[in-house]
């Protein structure tokens, strides 16, 4: 015995502010569930197209979970959204997602039981170099938060898309009664 102390794994309060490579830290886990009160009290729609909120079932549970999520692409005729696993695959809502399908998605004003596509490696490149090229500001304040390194190259988009699942939501043609756009 050489009188160190035992490690702990870190919790809420070792936890660091930045450097979340593999965890979100306690700054990460503010701003990315700042939105959630907002959809719970009735006002997600103030978010817009920036945010949606997704409402998955558990995997073993069968309990119905919220998730919110920046939508990375949208496109208003088809209605559908691209979001982005951003601490990876083994995120919970995306394991619930591939055990069963999500029960609702609320972006802007409308809601909607989504059906759900995980993308190619292709098409999760694109979809990041577009939001590179429209929202440079926004993904400056996303690799911060996250202590992602620089994400303004495309081949750190492409290393990122990598690693991380991209998941598109969009209405279930088979229970949307507004099959067209809103």
């Amino acid at each position: 015995m050489n009188g160190a102390a035992p490690a702990r794994p870190p919790d809420s309060h070792t936890r660091p502010w930045l450097g979340l490579r593999r965890r979100p830290g306690r700054l990460a886990l503010l701003v990315f569930r700042l939105p959630l009160p907002l959809y719970r009290f009735g006002f997600g729609w103030v978010l817009g197209h920036t945010f949606l909120q997704l409402t998955h079932v558990g995997r073993r549970t069968g309990n119905p979970h919220e998730a919110v999520a920046m939508v990375l692409a949208y496109d208003r005729s088809s209605r559908e959204a691209v979001i982005c696993a951003v601490w990876g695959p083994r995120t919970d809502w995306v394991r619930n997602l591939v055990a069963r399908k999500a029960l609702r998605v609320q972006i802007g004003r409308e809601a909607f039981v989504p059906q759900h596509r995980f993308l190619s490696e292709d098409e999760a490149i694109a979809v990041g170099e577009a939001f590179r090229r429209r929202h440079p500001w926004r993904l400056r304040l996303i690799g911060r938060v996250l202590g992602l390194d620089d994400l303004r190259s495309g081949a750190a988009i492409r290393e990122f898309v990598r690693t991380r699942p991209f998941v598109a939501l969009r209405p279930d043609r088979t229970t949307d009664p507004h099959p067209g756009p809103v």
